[in-house]
């Protein structure tokens, strides 16, 4: 496991959020101190006396549950391909599934596309499917479509139009 304590994830935001230096969020100082012996991962500005936690602007910020579980349900949730269920969570983790659901939400909205981010280059896929919706089929069905298997794509966005130019991408007829 890669997070075996909530320490260790603890040190992870920290390395994460001041990979580049601390900044004061409230008076922009660079210089800081560690607030206390108890949380040894709170920064604490030494102009202003800000005190900031490796939680605060993130999803963790005032969650009333272990950070622990909460990498878990980031971890259930991304790497789920159909997505988990709250209920599930909540068994797996013995948290309610009100507190897992609405988690899970905020992770969601996080893991969302804002589309200021988009892909170019040279791009992995493992499969994909090319073309629109086939008439008279309902939902995920493809059955004339071409199916790509394992290569790269080069993918060219502008806006929301997505140009894709398929090198060395071997194609297999769905039928």
């Amino acid at each position: 496991q890669r997070f075996p304590t909530e320490e260790a994830c603890l040190q992870y935001l920290s390395e994460k959020k001041w990979a580049d230096g601390f900044v004061c969020p409230v008076c922009g100082h660079k210089h800081f101190c560690c607030h206390s012996k108890k949380r040894p991962y709170d920064r604490q500005c030494t102009k202003c006396h800000h005190i900031s936690s490796p939680t605060s602007g993130t999803l963790f910020l005032k969650i009333k549950f272990s950070l622990l579980k909460a990498f878990w349900i980031i971890y259930y949730v991304s790497t789920s391909k159909h997505g988990v269920a709250s209920t599930e969570l909540s068994r797996k983790l013995g948290l309610r599934q009100k507190t897992c659901w609405g988690f899970k939400q905020k992770v969601m909205s996080a893991m969302a596309s804002s589309g200021k981010n988009p892909l170019t280059g040279t791009v992995q896929v493992d499969e994909t499917v090319v073309g629109g919706q086939e008439d008279n089929v309902k939902g995920r069905k493809n059955i004339k479509k071409k199916t790509m298997q394992s290569g790269h794509l080069n993918i060219i966005c502008q806006n929301f139009l997505i140009l894709i130019d398929v090198l060395h991408f071997p194609c297999r007829d769905r039928q």
